[in-house]
């Protein structure tokens, strides 16, 4: 087989993603210069990383940009519509990409912003601050953050992302707002739980989903009572106490703590600090009060509240809510004490409304005659209770829309219980269930996401490769790197980064330990926008047989290639020439063998997969070739049916009948010339 060059092997080791200098320039777009010596630790947010940037086009910009953690997983669809948000009142990504970075190989995705003019209005590491007067949070902060949160709304986005620390003021006079960074962390991630609705409180941080505008509201609501006492509510507890104390007292009155409202802010903390979603203020509400108009008290929800407690693992629960909690942080055991009579009873003396009856009517439908409820069953047993809540499965919590996190953070974690809990979740239609029990209003909202979920069904139904649960983590996470043992060290966030790595990793090791895993196939059939189902069928078709596997996976290869380039992969196609080179023994004509084994030659240092493709998996020529075979095999069937006619005991029998009587006609034929030669004579 053909050597490749000295000058395309020059050329194939310097790949784009060679990792960078531990200080120097990367320019992102041809344009943002991000300066990798020049930390900025005050704008670092959790994993990723601050560094100043200088713009080739606007010199005079400040700017600078947080750098993703390898496994971060930012919100790329908000990043695109924010960049265009101009009017918002927030700090606004100006660009983002996929750059190399010092530690790693690979890119990790960067994100540039503006640098605010000033700091934060709740300095990160500050116990307390100057309080804020009412007049200065109805003027600078809630008229600027129910601008930019309008905006976000009309586009059915949110922020999960508000509290003072990540609030900057704007205007050499300081006379505005900007909410801060909401897109380099998963939604509400980097949010402290007093921050939070007790729903979205009680999953862990990755758990909390997207939400809706109403969770920022909340937030803006705890944000105001923080800087109108100049102090974080409930600082120094511990999350699960914030938890119980909302659960227990209701968020307005575990915040408030005793303490008397801050002046004039009474109605507004009630409003934006209700339980009940329904009733939490929205822009509406919130533009009359700052309007001056509206002085409506929000009544606080009780969910379920009961005169005596129900006590379940040393622990007294007062309302539904608390109680499916508990029965989530102790799902072994709650399927127990839930058919247990006393549990009936303690439901049927419990205050409830019309909504909460019928859940409890739906939970004792659902009981069953065995000694204990399983695991699903439990899990709609808290639904019941808490319609709102989490999804509490199996010891894992989370709001629906954030199980594509769950699950990266799963796999990142190779915590395989987890991440078949997520599937499970979408198969055994929990998730759905939990969309069902929403109000009507939500239903709408949450329309797309329920979608989603059918869509992911269909996903795990097939577990061929490119589907299962490793389709449904690339498919609800569009920034998650491939996780392939093949690509293990390399941070593939893209599929235009794919091939490349490979190719990389072909040149320093002369092999791939494999071709084919099914994150690498699901990785690709999430992101390449094209389809390759048939593709997809055909490696599946093949599982079982690693020759004929690895050449079904040069056909989703060469697909790749074919869409997202690069053009030349020499080492790449060297490699696969010589792993598949026995493709050619399919073919049963010397001649086509020939032929295609030159081509071979040729095709394995050029560096497409594609034409490599088009040798091995020529359909035509397959086609021919068996064509030419069945045409042989008739030939020869046709002949060995003579062959054995000429050899049969019936042919031997005819042919000396025959001879017989050709004899004895010769032999008459003889006798009657003789007579006539004697007559003549």
């Amino acid at each position: 087989m053909a050597e490749i060059s000295a000058k395309r092997k020059t050329a194939a080791a310097e790949p784009a993603d060679v990792t960078p200098p531990a200080s120097g320039e990367i320019v992102l777009e041809n344009r943002y210069r991000l300066l990798v010596g020049s930390r900025l630790p005050e704008f670092d947010l959790g994993g990723a990383e601050a560094v100043t940037v200088s713009d080739d086009r606007n010199p005079g910009d400040a700017l600078f940009a947080r750098v993703c953690a390898p496994d971060g997983l930012p919100r790329l669809a908000l990043i695109n519509n924010l960049k265009h948000m101009r009017e918002a009142k927030l700090l606004r990504p100006i660009e983002c990409g996929t750059v190399p970075w010092p530690g790693t190989k690979g890119g990790r995705i960067a994100v540039v912003f503006q640098t605010p003019e000033h700091g934060a209005l709740f300095p990160p590491g500050h116990e307390s601050i100057h309080p804020m007067q009412t007049d200065d949070i109805r003027r600078y902060v809630l008229g600027p953050a129910c601008l930019t949160l309008g905006f976000l709304t009309q586009r059915s986005l949110t922020h999960r992302g508000v509290r003072p620390d990540n609030m900057y003021w704007d205007g050499a006079s300081r006379n505005s707002i900007l909410l801060g960074d909401c897109v380099t962390h998963p939604p509400a991630a980097m949010q402290p739980v007093v921050y939070e609705p007790i729903e979205s409180a009680m999953t862990p941080p990755l758990g909390r989903g997207h939400g809706s505008v109403r969770d920022d509201f909340y937030s803006l609501g705890v944000s105001i009572l923080a800087l109108a006492t100049g102090k974080v509510p409930l600082g120094g507890m511990k999350d699960e106490d914030v938890i119980a104390a909302k659960l227990k007292r209701g968020s307005y009155a575990a915040l408030m703590d005793g303490a008397r409202p801050p002046f004039g802010l009474r109605e507004l903390l009630r409003g934006l600090l209700a339980d009940n979603p329904e009733d939490r203020w929205g822009m509406e509400q919130l533009e009359q009060w700052i309007a001056g108009g509206l002085r409506t008290t929000v009544q606080e929800m009780r969910l379920g509240a009961a005169e005596r407690p129900f006590e379940f693992e040393g622990k007294d629960y007062s309302n539904f809510r608390s109680l499916a909690h508990g029965f989530g942080m102790h799902w072994q055991k709650a399927g127990k004490a839930i058919q247990e009579p006393g549990f009936e009873k303690w439901l049927s003396r419990t205050t409830t409304d019309g909504p909460t009856t019928e859940r409890v009517s739906m939970l004792f439908s659902m009981r069953a005659d065995s000694d204990k409820l399983n695991p699903d069953q439990v899990a709609q047993a808290s639904m019941y209770l808490d319609s709102t809540g989490p999804i509490r499965y199996k010891g894992l919590f989370t709001m629906p829309s954030a199980m594509g996190v769950v699950l990266a953070d799963a796999f990142a974690r190779k915590d395989m219980e987890s991440a078949k809990a997520v599937g499970e979740l979408i198969t055994g239609g929990l998730a759905l269930k939990w969309h069902s029990l929403q109000s009507a209003r939500d239903q709408i909202i949450y329309e797309a996401e329920v979608k989603e979920l059918k869509m992911m069904q269909q996903l795990l139904r097939h577990s061929g490769p490119g589907y299962g649960i490793e389709r449904c983590l690339y498919n609800l996470n569009p920034a998650y790197a491939c996780q392939s043992e093949i690509l293990k060290g390399y941070n593939v966030l893209d599929i235009r980064s794919l091939l490349p790595a490979l190719e990389k990793i072909v040149s320093e090791r002369s092999e791939l330990v494999t071709v084919v895993d099914r994150h690498l196939t699901a990785f690709i059939a999430a992101r390449i926008k094209a389809s390759i189902d048939r593709l997809l069928s055909a490696l599946e078709l093949a599982q079982g047989d690693a020759f004929m596997t690895k050449l079904g996976m040069l056909s989703v290869l060469a697909a790749v290639q074919q869409k997202h380039g690069p053009n030349e992969l020499p080492y790449l196609t060297e490699w696969l020439a010589r792993e598949l080179e026995p493709a050619i023994g399919r073919i049963h004509g010397k001649s086509l063998r020939d032929q295609l084994r030159k081509r071979l030659n040729a095709v394995s240092s050029g560096g497409s997969l594609v034409e490599l493709h088009n040798c091995l998996n020529n359909e035509s020529s397959i086609k021919r070739d068996e064509a030419g075979r069945k045409k042989a095999m008739r030939e020869f069937a046709a002949a060995a049916r003579e062959i054995g006619q000429l050899e049969s005991k019936e042919f031997h029998e005819s042919a000396q009948r025959l001879g017989w009587r050709i004899a004895s006609g010769i032999s008459a034929a003889i006798s009657f010339g003789t007579a006539c030669f004697v007559v003549f004579l």
